[in-house]
C-alpha cells in the first residue's frame, strides 16, 4: 500500500499519522494496524511498536492565547477534577450559590482562590456559580497541604454567607491491588551525557547484556548526538522511551534522528507490558494525591496536567535516587550524575524495584 492510501485509510478511521508513523508503516502490513483500537487521534510511531501504547503525549501548543482560551483552560481543570472527585467520592454535592443558613451538613467542590491565616484558616472557594469563604480550625487534617488553585471537596456546615469546614477531601487515587505486567524495565533520569560520559557508556554497556525490553530516560540528556549513538550501539533489541525537559512545562517531545528512540512530551504516559507508566520531571506524592502535576507554563485547549488515568509507575526527576510507593503506585527516580546516580530496575511481573549502582 502506498503512502497516500495509508494516510487515506487511517483518515477514514478518524486518525491522522505523523511523518514518523507513516515512515514506520510504509514497509509493513498495514491491515494489521488498521484493525487495532487507538486512544489517540494523532498517531505517532510509538503507537505501532509492539507492546507500547501511548496514552498521553502533547503534540501541539498554541502560538498565542486569548482571554477565552484562559477561561477554557482553567474551567477544564475544574471540570476534570470535579469528575474525578464525584466518581471516587459519591456524595450529594451542592453548588455554592445554593447554600443556605440551615446549619445542615453539606458537601461542596471548588477551586481554592485564596488562603487567609487568622486564628482560623479561611479558604476562599470558587465554583462556576460563586465564591464563598470556608472557615477551618488550624488543626484540621490536610489543611496545611492546601495550595492556591487546588480543586478540593469539602464536608461542611452551611451557615449563610460562610460555611464551616469539617473535612478536606482531595481527588486522590483509589485503594487497589498492584497491577502486574510482564518483562523488566530500567528507569534513568537526568543522564547528562556531557557531565559523565564514562559512567553513561558503562550504563549502556550494562543494558546491552541485560534482559530488559524497555528503557525509560527522563530529564536532561546533554549531548544528544552522543546519546543517540549509545542507543543505536547498545539498545538494538530494546524500546528506548525518552521524555526530555524543555524550556516550558509541559514541553513537546525532543526531535531525535535515531529510529530506536520513542520521543514523548514531558509529561507523558504510556502502557507497556500491561503497566501504565507516567513520565514527568515534576512529581511527588502530594501531586498524585491532588491528581494534578502543578502549575502549567503554557495555556492549552485544556489542562494537560490533570492526572486523569491512574499510573502504576511514575518516573520523575530528583537529585537523589528514590523508590517510593503510594496506593500501589511506584514512584522512581535515578537521581542525577551531579549528586548520586543509580538507575532503577523494575520487574513488571512482581513490581519489585531496586537500584543498580554497579555495572558489569
Amino acid at each position: 500500500m502506498n503512502r497516500e492510501h495509508i494516510v487515506e485509510s487511517f483518515f477514514k478511521k478518524d486518525h491522522i499519522l505523523t511523518k514518523e508513523a507513516l515512515d514506520f508503516l510504509e514497509d509493513r502490513d498495514v491491515e494489521e494496524f488498521l484493525n487495532r483500537e487507538y486512544k489517540n487521534t494523532v498517531l505517532m510511531e510509538a503507537d505501532f511498536i509492539a507492546g507500547i501504547r501511548v496514552l498521553k503525549n502533547l503534540i501541539h501548543k498554541p502560538k498565542e492565547t486569548t482571554t477565552e482560551d484562559f477561561l477554557q483552560f482553567y474551567t477544564s481543570k475544574y471540570e476534570k477534577l470535579r469528575k474525578i472527585i464525584m466518581e471516587r467520592l459519591p456524595k450529594d454535592y451542592v453548588s455554592l450559590n445554593k447554600l443556605d443558613s440551615s446549619r445542615n451538613e453539606v458537601y461542596v467542590i471548588g477551586i481554592v482562590k485564596d488562603i487567609k491565616d487568622t486564628d482560623k484558616k479561611i479558604i476562599e472557594l470558587e465554583d462556576p456559580t460563586t465564591t464563598m469563604s470556608v472557615i477551618f480550625d488550624k488543626n484540621e487534617k490536610n489543611i496545611e497541604d492546601i495550595e492556591l488553585d487546588d480543586v478540593i471537596a469539602v464536608k461542611a456546615t452551611a451557615a449563610g454567607k460562610v460555611i464551616y469546614g469539617k473535612q478536606i477531601l482531595f481527588p486522590d487515587t483509589p485503594l487497589r491491588q498492584p497491577v502486574r505486567g510482564v518483562g523488566k524495565a530500567c528507569f534513568i533520569s537526568d543522564i547528562a551525557v556531557d557531565e559523565s560520559p564514562m559512567q553513561t557508556e558503562a550504563v549502556f554497556k550494562w543494558l546491552e547484556t541485560e534482559d530488559i525490553a524497555n528503557v525509560f530516560v527522563l530529564g536532561k540528556i546533554g549531548d544528544i548526538e552522543k546519546f543517540e549513538s549509545l542507543v543505536d550501539e547498545y539498545c538494538t533489541n530494546k524500546n528506548v522511551v525518552v521524555s526530555v525537559v524543555g524550556k516550558e512545562f509541559p514541553s513537546l517531545a525532543e526531535a531525535f534522528q535515531s529510529r530506536r528512540i520513542i520521543s514523548l512530551s514531558n509529561p507523558a504516559m504510556i502502557e507497556v507490558g500491561g503497566i501504565k507508566v507516567m513520565l514527568s520531571s515534576r512529581m511527588d506524592m502530594q501531586k498524585i494525591k491532588k491528581r494534578h502535576i502543578g502549575k502549567s507554563d503554557i495555556v492549552l485547549a485544556e489542562d494537560y496536567l490533570v492526572i486523569e488515568d491512574v499510573p502504576d509507575i511514575v518516573h520523575h526527576s530528583s537529585n537523589e535516587p528514590t523508590i517510593q510507593n503510594y496506593k500501589s503506585i511506584t514512584l522512581v527516580s535515578a537521581g542525577s550524575p551531579s549528586a548520586r546516580f543509580a538507575p532503577v530496575l523494575v520487574d513488571l511481573a512482581t513490581r519489585e524495584a531496586s537500584f543498580v549502582e554497579k555495572f558489569k
